[in-house]
């Protein structure tokens, strides 16, 4: 039985282990002649995408609609909300409403960014839980609008909110929260209680939670996802929840996204603003992936395989970083495929140790500072993308252990 188990699992991982020259193929991760395992080149592990093949439904799905031969403007077909809303029950242990969804096919971010023009004027205030996602915040000023921070606290390895530091901010001049959930860079896993509380304190001064839940699919059954409007009927109507398969399913270059906005006044507005910007109507492969992804069997299946072989591989990063390379310390990811490194200890931050990342290490995380944070906290941090075949992920640790060890030799 046992040996049964370890084919059958070494059988699964081996479509993980298998390395997949995306050169030459326009891919933003590997774009360019500076990235490749060569030893002149730099290992990339910046991006959040996968270097894992997308499941065999989803390319047998869109390659059949490719061999029709007419691209034309393209509505969601009939029953396509019921599958959104099908997934979101099987994986979140919520179903939304389908009139509730609404769609923005450019993309999370645009519809982020819809969503905050709707609600607010230049000079509004607008929280973000820091460190996250650069675009989150860049979003907030680059509009015009007032960012205030809430700053995420380390406690024994794990990201935890500051409540009293959330509450003094929301108390302040704020009409919108942003929070990413599951939060990046992190990966940590926000639990019912969690939100729950965040949900009350923004009901209580009036701020609107928009959550970017792009990264949801990939959370382990071991956690689970708490979707933000799954708290409870108010929580729905005081908040716009965002969801894309292109996070779980490795779909990023084809650009969709689902919305949950419970409130009908603002999801009527928000539907105005996408038709005013000719951006109601879906791209045709996005909707037979995403149809596919969330309805196959099979696409599930591999959904839970790659979740297991990414723990896998945060599993060696923090082995490995521990035996060898103590000076890195990692935050525990509990959801997600990103990693956030604290190198404290290295003695640098900011574009020296981007510097030393690229060239000493020849290995390209996302460096902390993109991610903000009060008093530059994110500088000394770096974030690593883990999903990539193992033999990728041991060669970018092999090259940090060797460019650490390096500096240690010259102190």
């Amino acid at each position: 039985m046992e040996d049964r188990e370890r084919e059958k699992k070494e059988n699964v991982y081996a479509g993980f282990d298998r390395q997949i020259d995306r050169r030459e193929t326009g891919a933003y991760k590997w774009s360019g002649g500076r990235y490749g395992l060569e030893e002149d080149r730099i290992i990339p592990m910046w991006v959040a995408d996968m270097d894992f093949a997308c499941p065999e439904p989803v390319a047998t799905a869109v390659k059949e609609r490719a061999a029709h031969p007419l691209y034309g403007y393209t509505v969601r077909d009939q029953g396509y909300e019921a599958v959104i809303a099908g997934w979101m029950k099987r994986r979140y242990g919520f179903e939304p409403r389908e009139e509730w969804l609404a769609f923005a096919p450019p993309g999370v971010l645009y519809a982020i960014y819809t969503m905050l023009r709707i609600l607010t004027e230049k000079g509004d205030g607008v929280i973000v839980l820091m460190p996250n996602y650069d675009p989150l915040h860049e979003v907030v000023t680059k509009s015009g609008r007032r960012l205030a921070e809430s700053q995420l606290l380390i406690k024994d390895g794990k990201i935890e909110i500051d409540f009293d530091d959330l509450e003094s901010k929301l108390a302040g001049d704020v009409k919108v929260m942003i929070i990413s959930n599951p939060h990046n860079p992190s990966g940590r896993v926000w639990r019912r209680e969690e939100l729950q509380r965040a949900a009350e304190l923004c009901r209580r001064y009036g701020v609107f939670v928009i959550s970017d839940e792009i990264h949801a699919d990939f959370v382990s059954q071991k956690y689970g996802h708490t979707a933000f409007p799954s708290l409870g009927e108010e929580e729905a109507l005081n908040c716009m929840a965002c969801y894309s398969a292109n996070k779980g399913f490795n779909l990023g270059g084809l650009q969709t996204s689902t919305l949950v906005i419970a409130d009908p006044e603002k999801r009527r507005a928000f539907d105005e603003e996408m038709g005013i910007g000719q951006t109601r109507l879906d791209n045709i492969f996005g909707i037979t992936a995403t149809r596919a992804a969330y309805s196959d069997p099979l696409c599930e299946k591999w959904l839970d395989e790659a979740i297991e072989y990414v723990d896998g591989n945060k599993e060696l990063v923090y082995d490995y970083l521990r035996r060898y390379v103590p000076e890195i310390r990692a935050v525990r990811s509990e959801g997600t495929y990103l990693m956030w490194l604290d190198c404290s200890a290295l003695g640098m931050d900011g574009k020296e140790l981007e510097q030393f990342f690229l060239e000493s290490a020849r290995v390209q995380p996302c460096m902390g500072y993109e991610f903000g944070g009060q008093g530059g906290s994110g500088d000394r941090f770096v974030r690593l993308n883990a999903a990539c075949p193992r033999t990728i992920v041991m060669a970018a640790l092999d090259r940090i252990k060797n460019a650490v060890s390096g500096l240690r030799g010259g102190r």
